[in-house]
């Protein structure tokens, strides 16, 4: 009786999982077929848009303190853009008071001005406490419709998806790839964004229209 009970147990979990699998894919496919023509990594291909939407991060891992190249290539990919003209404004969203107690924004700022781009040519947003929190800000706060989102490819294409997903008076929105770190734990950053594309249905599931922000945000 105690093996069978085992096998069933075994069976249901073995199947739960077939199924999270499964939907993980599912949700991974969509995002990538939706950003298809719309992300770019080659800076001449991609068109002009006044504002770039700078994604934001800290300078250092949280755990152990060491040095967070998705910071630093999002901060390449940014002074690129505006020293190509492409763009002219950078609107840098993140968590103005982060886990660590770190601003990601100021940071951002700060080594964006320490490489020549104007301060006056940057605005802070620091309610962009997720991504989501980020899309929606440049448009329902700022009031873009069109901007060129930065940051790494995976997170380029979340950002596209909710942007066009989530009931948003937007129109051309596309992005630029920063380059992608290579190192265990980026990978564990890849492994990670599998769960965020599943969230990212949820989350469009549980946007509260009326109030133009997701309802358990504050």
């Amino acid at each position: 009786m105690k093996k069978r009970v085992i096998r069933i147990c075994a069976w249901i979990i073995g199947v739960f999982a077939v199924v999270c699998l499964a939907l993980m894919l599912i949700c991974n496919q969509i995002v990538v077929h939706n950003a298809e023509g719309k992300v770019f990594s080659d800076i001449d291909s991609i068109k002009y848009n006044k504002v770039g939407l700078l994604l934001g991060t800290t300078p250092k891992a949280r755990i152990d303190r060491i040095t967070n190249y998705f910071f630093i290539y999002r901060i390449d990919a940014a002074e690129q853009l505006y020293k190509a003209g492409k763009i002219e404004q950078i609107l840098i969203s993140g968590d103005e008071h982060s886990l660590d107690g770190v601003n990601e924004t100021e940071c951002m700022r700060d080594s964006l001005v320490a490489r020549g781009v104007p301060a006056n040519a940057i605005i802070l947003d620091g309610k962009g406490y997720r991504t989501i929190c980020s899309v929606i800000n440049a448009n329902k706060v700022y009031g873009l419709k069109s901007f060129t989102i930065i940051s790494q490819q995976f997170h380029n294409e979340r950002a596209i998806y909710q942007a066009e997903h989530l009931g948003l008076d937007v129109e051309n929105i596309q992005a630029y790839n920063a380059k992608e770190p290579k190192s265990a734990r980026a990978y564990l950053t890849t492994i990670r964004e599998y769960f965020a594309r599943v969230k990212l249905f949820i989350d469009l599931f549980t946007y509260d229209d009326k109030m133009k922000t997701p309802n358990h945000l504050p």
